[in-house]
């Protein structure tokens, strides 16, 4: 052989040496009967809100016309691939994140029009609305794992992966996919490939102390970051010969900017993800593709930033866009491809089956009666969403969320309501304080016990005492009769002291101090959540002693018992800044010798409000009411008006009388943009008169306020100035509901 054809040989071998690899690899998932390509992982890193940049990195792979083989995500990187893996495209996925109320998302308590009527009640306790757990037989709290459940977002994940829902392993989904989480109780990376796709996304993004660890098969899982928010090594061990890394992590703060605790610790978060970020960023190779794009100053909560974020991701992979299209096929390919993973996604099943699990010691026909999907019809996910949020408004859940399962060859839904882990038995705290700035001042704390799921209808019994000015203590069971929830019965007994002023001339002449005690046996029927209606009897001793003045000729001890007739409806959205919905009141007292009153008499009250919005600013008009009729009110039934809202610029109770009516206009516009801390500022103006036999014309009074308003973690509180006519004035400090 010639010197020259053996050079020429030798060159030959060291050419197949060297692409033999690539050509093997070139080798594995074919998108067509003949042609031979890489197989291509795309790997997305959490960062929250920056997250939506996926989605402008997707859109420029569309238009490349790149086949994405397997994706592996992280946190919000899990949200946007685990969608795209379940069929959705860049445009679907990108009108869902805008679309999405990402505040609302991140709040589990339901819009208070979808509470149940009960618990609406809670709000006239005037406690604070957070429920820390108590076991009574150790005396000791216990707290949730975190401040959101993430109820919302696995109920709105449920909702985009319907299509997928009866596939068990991510392997079968449209595009293979993992979803990267982090077991809290081995602090390992979890890689989850199985199971329930919007579950497996949960777990992913469940940062700790704000959401509670996401239950997936049997581990605590909390946000993939904290070991691996850019999974580069899941993507390669799921098989991709060449990577698409897309890391939009949170870039470091400036020593200079660390002021405060705020900043402290999210920097020490962006140190513990930047550190396992930058491992996986060192193995990549060059024939790998990274894309970080340059997002600026929007952070991890700017949710209602995420357009600018998918912007600036599509600019982003759109500079690496010759690369990108190194790894494209033809078009005929790339269609082939989209088919297959349209071939993947079904039409909603059709439920042949509702089956309800849950460690509450309820009967689940009560939960079943709550869920209005028909049997043997496709899956109606809004429905479900709803009956669950139902069902979830009951109080009773950490989480409550669904399956589709197979049973017996027959596809149906699997509902898991699980209990609170801090739960069943609560204690809640509050306060109202009321202040004139003249040394007229009020102040009561509270604490409450609730005991809850006692039996299969969900009986309760709570309990609350208030120390202050105004003490008292009473009990209650509240007793639902049927599993509908609907009819109840809600026997009571109660001890409580007030104060009843007598004013002569704008001053005040006396003084009564109340004592009263009794019980009260009461049943009705739940009008749905909006209203309910009620009848009862209740008998109170009264006993007054005089604090202030001369005595009077007034019936200081004596029997008050009733029979009473109640309707209310309540379906304002917040009971202490109102904006949307209405209310409305009406009840009915006979009194009687033949019932133990000592007193003859009838009294009727009523009121009706509507709360209307218009951007920031939201007027609130409402009409309250009452009247004595055939006898003369005890002391204990008197009406009175004066305070802030009851004719401010009057002191809080100085008017009183048998009969009154008061009309007034609140208005007040909303200050800032705080979630868990709304300021506003607004006035009222009020018309009204009180009094025997009153006549408006004669005995109204004009009233109004201005006043700055703070919805506080303890209760509304209201700081401002009333004025009446005739020259009454007063400032005053309201920590208490008022609407």
């Amino acid at each position: 052989m010639r010197i020259l054809d053996l050079a020429r040989l030798v060159r030959v071998v060291l050419v197949i040496m060297c692409f033999w690899p690539h050509q093997q690899a070139l080798r594995a998932a074919p998108t067509g009967p003949d042609e031979l390509r890489p197989r291509v992982g795309l790997v997305l890193s959490g960062g929250g809100a920056r997250g939506a940049a996926h989605v402008g990195v997707l859109k420029v792979l569309e238009e490349s016309r790149v086949p994405v083989d397997y994706i592996a995500g992280t946190s919000m990187g899990a949200i946007v691939g685990g969608l795209y893996a379940s069929g959705m495209s860049a445009d679907e996925i990108g009108e869902a994140i805008q679309a999405m109320d990402w505040k609302r998302m991140f709040r589990d308590d339901l819009e208070r029009q979808d509470r149940s009527f009960r618990r609406k009640r809670d709000d006239d306790l005037l406690l604070v609305k957070a429920q820390p757990g108590f076991d009574l037989k150790t005396a000791t709290l216990k707290l949730p794992l975190g401040l959101i459940e993430g109820q919302r977002v696995t109920l709105a994940l449920k909702e985009f992966t319907v299509p997928v829902a009866e596939i068990r392993d991510f392997d079968d989904l449209p595009t293979a996919f993992r979803a990267v989480a982090t077991d809290i109780g081995n602090g390992r990376t979890a890689v989850l490939g199985e199971g329930d796709l919007a579950l497996a996304i949960s777990g992913s993004m469940a940062i700790p102390g704000i959401f509670s660890p996401t239950i997936f098969a049997d581990r605590l899982l909390v946000d993939g970051g904290i070991t691996n928010n850019l999974p580069v090594d899941v993507a390669r061990e799921m098989g991709a010969d060449v990577l698409i890394v897309v890391d939009i992590s949170t870039p470091l703060h400036d020593p200079e900017d660390l002021t405060d605790i705020v900043i402290l610790t999210d920097q020490l978060t962006s140190i513990m993800t930047r550190a396992n970020t930058e491992r996986n960023l060192a193995t990549l190779t060059s024939a790998d593709v990274a894309i970080v794009p340059r997002l600026g100053d929007i952070s991890t909560g700017d949710f209602d930033r995420t357009g600018e974020a998918v912007e600036l991701g599509y600019q982003a992979a759109a500079g690496m866009r010759s690369s990108l299209q190194a790894l494209g096929v033809g078009h005929d390919d790339y269609e082939d491809w989209l088919a297959g993973r349209s071939s993947r996604r079904s039409p909603p099943p059709v439920v042949d089956f509702i089956e309800v699990e849950t460690d509450v010691s309820l009967d689940r026909k009560v939960l079943l009666n709550k869920i209005e999907q028909p049997v043997g019809e496709p899956l109606q996910t809004r429905q479900m969403n709803r009956n669950l949020d139902s069902i979830y408004g009951l109080e009773l859940f950490e989480k409550v969320d669904y399956e589709v399962a197979e049973r017996d060859g027959e596809t149906g839904v699997v509902v898991d309501a699980r209990a609170k882990r801090w739960g069943p038995d609560y204690l809640q705290f509050g306060m109202d304080l009321e202040d004139d700035f003249e040394g007229n001042t009020l102040f009561n704390l509270r604490v409450a016990y609730l005991k809850t799921a006692m039996n299969e209808l969900g009986g309760e019994w709570r309990s609350q005492l208030t120390v202050g000015e105004e003490p008292g203590l009473f009990s209650e069971w509240y007793q639902p009769l049927d599993t509908g929830m609907r009819y109840f019965v809600n026997p009571g007994v109660f001890y409580g002291k007030r104060n009843v002023n007598f004013f002569e001339g704008g001053s005040k002449a006396a003084q009564y101090r109340v004592t009263e005690y009794g019980f009260q046996l009461a049943g009705g029927r739940e009008l749905g959540n909006w209203g309910e209606i009620r009848a009862g009897y209740e008998f109170t001793n009264v006993g007054s002693s005089l604090q202030i003045g001369d005595p009077a000729d007034i019936e200081k001890d004596y029997n008050d018992a009733r029979v009473f007739l109640r309707f209310e409806v309540d379906e304002l959205d917040d009971v202490n800044f109102p904006r949307h919905g209405h209310a409305f009141l009406v009840n009915y007292d006979w009194h009687s010798d033949a019932l133990g009153d000592d007193i003859n008499f009838d009294q009727v009250t009523f009121g009706a409000g509507m709360a209307m919005t218009w951007g920031r600013y939201t007027v609130f008009p409402n009409v309250t009411g009452g009247k004595t009729m055939d006898g003369e009110t005890p002391i204990s039934r008197l009406f009175q008006l004066g305070g802030f809202l009851r004719l401010s610029g009057f002191e809080t109770n100085e008017l009183s009388g048998e009969e009154f009516l008061l009309g007034e206009a609140v208005f007040f516009r909303r200050m800032n943009d705080i979630e868990f801390l709304p300021v506003y500022i607004g006035g009222s103006l009020e018309y009204g008169a009180i009094g025997e036999d009153i006549d408006l014309q004669d005995d109204g009074k004009l009233a109004g306020s201005l006043f700055l308003g703070i919805d506080s973690f303890v209760g509304p509180l209201y700081i401002g100035a009333g004025f009446a006519e005739g020259g009454n004035q007063t400032g005053f400090m309201f920590l208490g509901r008022r609407f």
